[in-house]
């Protein structure tokens, strides 16, 4: 019975749960308000993104015509940069031109020098035989020399060939240098000028005397271990003149 009476207590008595009243709105008015937040919110945030820039002292325009600024610049600079590129290269090409010129002129300088080293000799050879009133009887040689050329396996000769005597006549031969190489492991003799080079090839035609000088080439890796220098008689090929040297 105690228990009884505490429940309808508790629900019909002072300490009874309060009820709560609610107005009820219809779907569409709570659609529209919602609607209506939404807008007001996507107001506000456009607003503060366009407005953003003043807010923090920043000036929209003013940074678009820097970068535009920036960007006309970098074209300039670019436009100076390829600029200045083509006059070094420019320049370059002319220094490595004037680089060629010295030394072309160096190497014709010292080419002249070496002629006229060359001169002198020949020059001093004349006089003791103008001096002594009379050259060696027959076919005579003077200041024969073989040098390495500018270029690699490139060799030089030079020399004065005379005649003395009666002198009756000119003297009408061939020259010929048998050069003594090591290559491969063999000793072979090369001919220069190379017989196959034709009849005219090293003819000399002469009186008193004459400069003869020419280039060869040797093979690749081939040493020059001698030579020797070969006057023939034209016609008949007889061997007018021989010197031979041999080299360490």
């Amino acid at each position: 019975m105690r228990g009884l009476a505490r429940r309808l207590r508790s629900n019909f008595g002072i300490r009874s749960s309060r009820m709560t009243i609610r107005s009820q709105m219809a779907w569409y008015w709570r659609w529209l308000a919602n609607v209506l937040m939404m807008a007001a919110v996507a107001g506000i945030v456009w607003w503060l993104v366009e407005n953003s820039y003043r807010i923090t002292g920043f000036n929209r325009q003013e940074a678009l015509q820097q970068m535009a600024n920036l960007g006309d610049e970098n074209a300039r600079l670019k436009k100076e940069t390829e600029a200045l590129r083509s006059s070094l290269a420019e320049r370059e090409r002319q220094l490595a031109i004037e680089k060629a010129s010295q030394s072309e002129l160096a190497r014709s300088v010292a080419q002249l020098q070496e002629e006229g080293s060359t001169l002198k000799e020949e020059l001093g050879f004349l006089r003791n035989i103008m001096s002594s009133g009379a050259a060696p009887e027959g076919l005579g040689v003077a200041n024969l020399k073989v040098e390495a050329d500018s270029q690699p396996n490139e060799y030089r000769y030079r020399l004065l060939l005379t005649q003395g005597g009666q002198r009756k006549q000119d003297f009408r031969g061939k020259v010929q240098l048998l050069a003594r190489i090591a290559h491969q492991g063999s000793i072979s003799t090369l001919t220069f000028p190379d017989p196959s080079a034709g009849e005219s090839a090293g003819v000399v035609d002469f009186r008193f005397y004459q400069k003869v000088d020419g280039r060869f080439r040797l093979p690749e890796g081939a040493v020059l271990k001698g030579y020797e220098l070969r006057v023939l008689a034209i016609p008949g090929g007889q061997v007018k003149l021989s010197r031979t040297v041999n080299l360490p």
